[in-house]
């Protein structure tokens, strides 16, 4: 009985941590990060500015959702997989940059800022989650374009309640090695 009993206390007590830490959280949201947008057919899906929301895969009541949103563009983070049988008939411009969370570079960043830059707005960056893929090209979104700085960057991307995954410390490690000059000459280069 006495075994029972602590572990009672002891998983109310975890129980009771966890709560609190999820307070916290809540409470530290900093104003200047995504906003969530309530809809049915997608959960993760934040504004990041008036012309850029981010989310996990949309799925074809997802896409003819957007489309009602106003959503003129979508960029698809994922490798070897295509929205357009999902988006069918809608008025949507479709961009790939196939990308992996474990292993990209400086050209899959430059795409992917390229297409934020040039695409019909607004426009929906995604990846499979919604977390790391599209958590690195909102991070140098607000780097290169909206002169965040590189902390500020990493700190909405891993706190932000995007879902990011610890295991991918090549993502924020990344972003702070960037030659962000570099990247930014790039994006607006003419070619």
């Amino acid at each position: 009985m006495k075994m029972y009993k602590r572990t009672f206390v002891l998983a109310g007590l975890l129980l009771v941590l966890c709560v609190s830490n999820a307070g916290a959280q809540t409470l530290t949201r900093s104003e200047k990060w995504g906003k969530p947008v309530e809809r049915n057919y997608l959960h993760n899906l934040y504004s990041i500015c008036e012309t850029v929301f981010r989310s996990e895969q949309p799925d074809s009541l997802a896409f003819s959702e957007l489309s009602t949103m106003g959503v003129k563009s979508i960029l698809n983070l994922r490798d070897k997989h295509s929205d357009s049988k999902l988006v069918g008939g809608l008025p949507l411009n479709l961009y790939n940059v196939n990308m992996k969370a474990s292993d990209f570079s400086d050209k899959e960043i430059v795409e992917s800022l390229q297409i934020l830059h040039k695409s019909p707005k607004p426009v929906l960056v995604h990846c499979k989650h919604g977390s790391d893929r599209t958590g690195v090209v909102i991070a140098m979104y607000r780097i290169v374009f909206q002169n965040w700085t590189k902390k500020e960057a990493i700190d909405e991307m891993i706190n932000g309640n995007y879902g990011f995954h610890q295991k991918y410390t090549n993502i924020p490690l990344y972003i702070e090695q960037v030659n962000v000059e570099k990247i930014r000459q790039l994006v607006f280069s003419t070619n």
